[in-house]
């Protein structure tokens, strides 16, 4: 019984002590025409790592995705256009040996796809998005460990 505990205690521990994305990495997303409106961090035990994700608004007289490009470019991010929905953005930073990697869809298909393993931060971002009237999306940061 002993054994089992302490075993199980290593092993929360050290998925409690996950690869993050620091803050920084994940306000790289922001500029003049991209808002933050909220954040939130997830990991399940299937993962290496510990997830940050960015709810983002653009400015309503840019294309929404350029946007986005443009300030993760600005910052340092290769990033390419997604092929498949829900996917609409992807990139790396740095560009030679990449630390972190983004993942940007919109709102509703995260929504869709997460809101079972991230139930707070779907209800955090469902709040945020109120009332926006500009189109809102999900940058999904990860460290590559």
């Amino acid at each position: 019984m002993a054994v089992a505990l302490v075993s199980g205690w290593i092993l929360f521990r050290e998925w409690n002590e996950l690869p993050s994305v620091p803050a920084s990495v994940a306000q790289s997303v922001q500029s003049e025409d991209v808002s933050i409106l909220a954040e939130g961090k997830g990991a399940n035990p299937g993962n290496d790592w510990e997830q940050s994700y960015v709810l983002v608004a653009t400015s309503p007289d840019k294309d929404p995705v350029g946007a986005i490009e443009e300030a993760l470019r600005s910052a340092g991010w290769a990033t390419s256009r997604g092929d498949s929905d829900p996917l609409v953005l992807a990139g790396d930073r740095p560009n030679d040996r990449p630390d972190y990697g983004v993942a940007v869809q919109r709102l509703d298909s995260f929504i869709d796809s997460s809101c079972l393993e991230y139930e707070e931060i779907c209800e955090e971002f469902k709040k945020a998005a109120t009332g926006e009237g500009r189109e809102v999306f999900v940058a999904d940061f990860m460290p590559y460990a």
